[in-house]
């Protein structure tokens, strides 16, 4: 895990007015703060404290997904220590808190091949182990299923109302430069996501997904895995989970590491390959995924981060503009060969 640092603050700061000792019946012997954890030693163990404004359902809605994976056979992950009468949560004036298991390791390395394999296996067994699960009336959060059609066709018009803003003008700065620079490829990349997603077998491969009742990590990425000292593979923070279909939780796991790669055929084979093996995708996934993989999810958020809601500054919307473009080749050469069966 990342180094730690001692608090500079008592648990009374961080979770005012609870009693955790008499809560959990333990006794604290350190605390510490790891990243955005609280590294609890106790006379029962070592625990992960953690802080969220999440509301109670959502909170809920974790807990039994993760006791559901567990149930299910998938127990590579930290599970939620109870209170003395029983509640998975507490609930703070300005949040929640809950405790869970400490899982002693670091942070995954993708750039290894071994653990790759590890990390896209264990998704796999996770997106498997998911099905079947039927929250219950307190863990009620909205579903992710379907929109995707209509989130993508939203985001093209990010893109087009920028695009037609300064078709017929003079750029006035390097950003609008850039953005005049690359945005026709780009332009072109989004429309034919948009358009390979409506013409694919999306609505089949939702109605499927939503009778197998599973859900999806919805954070996929490095350092929401770790890697314990005797070699298992760890999945961490299921903050982002929900009823959503794992080919679009899949895909954005995908798209991190073919860009690592400068979009390497070799590096798609490998993933593609060793998650079917594990967990089979069918061939109307596999259209869905090069639809997904097509639209240039980075390039439109450098967009509307940097023309509309302004979360980036000029020069980091430039930078993520000057990357996507610098690896359109590859991109295109990597989905017009990208296979239609496993």
């Amino acid at each position: 895990m990342a180094k730690e640092k001692e608090l500079t603050y008592g648990l009374e700061e961080f979770a005012p007015g609870i009693d955790l000792e008499d809560a959990y019946g333990l006794k604290i012997l350190d605390v510490k703060a790891v990243r955005a954890v609280v590294k609890v030693e106790t006379d029962r163990g070592t625990f992960a404290l953690k802080k969220v404004s999440h509301k109670p359902e959502k909170l809920q809605f974790m807990y039994e997904a993760q006791e559901h994976l567990w149930n299910n056979g998938f127990q590579k992950l930290p599970r939620f220590v109870k209170t003395q009468d029983g509640r998975p949560f507490l609930e703070l004036k300005d949040g929640l808190i809950f405790l869970n298991n400490w899982i002693d390791g670091k942070e995954s390395n993708v750039n290894d091949t071994e653990q790759l394999i590890q990390i896209v296996r264990l998704q796999a067994d996770l997106h498997r182990a998911s099905r079947g699960f039927t929250p219950s009336v307190e863990a009620h959060i909205k579903t992710r299923w379907a929109g995707w059609i209509e989130r993508y066709e939203g985001q093209m018009d990010d893109i087009e109302s920028i695009y037609l803003r300064f078709k017929d003008q003079e750029p006035q700065n390097e950003l609008e430069a850039t953005f005049k620079a690359t945005i026709e490829p780009m332009r072109d990349m989004a429309k034919t996501g948009v358009a390979l997603l409506k013409a694919s077998p999306y609505l089949d491969v939702l109605r499927r997904e939503r009778n197998l009742r599973g859900f999806v990590h919805g954070d996929f990425t490095y350092h929401n895995f770790i890697r314990t000292p005797d070699g298992d593979m760890q999945v961490i923070d299921f903050d982002y989970c929900s009823h959503e279909l794992r080919v679009h939780d899949f895909a954005r796991f995908m798209r991190k590491m073919l860009r690592r790669t400068d979009w390497s055929v070799e590096m798609g084979n490998l993933i593609l390959n060793t998650y079917h093996e594990i967990d089979p995708l069918y061939e109307d996934e596999l259209q869905v995924l090069r639809a997904v993989l097509f639209f240039p999810q980075r390039y439109w958020r450098a967009v509307e981060r940097g023309f509309l809601s302004h979360r980036y500054t000029p020069e980091g919307s430039i930078k993520k503009m000057r990357q996507e473009v610098a690896r359109l080749d590859n991109w295109q050469r990597y989905l017009d060969d990208f296979p239609t069966r496993l």
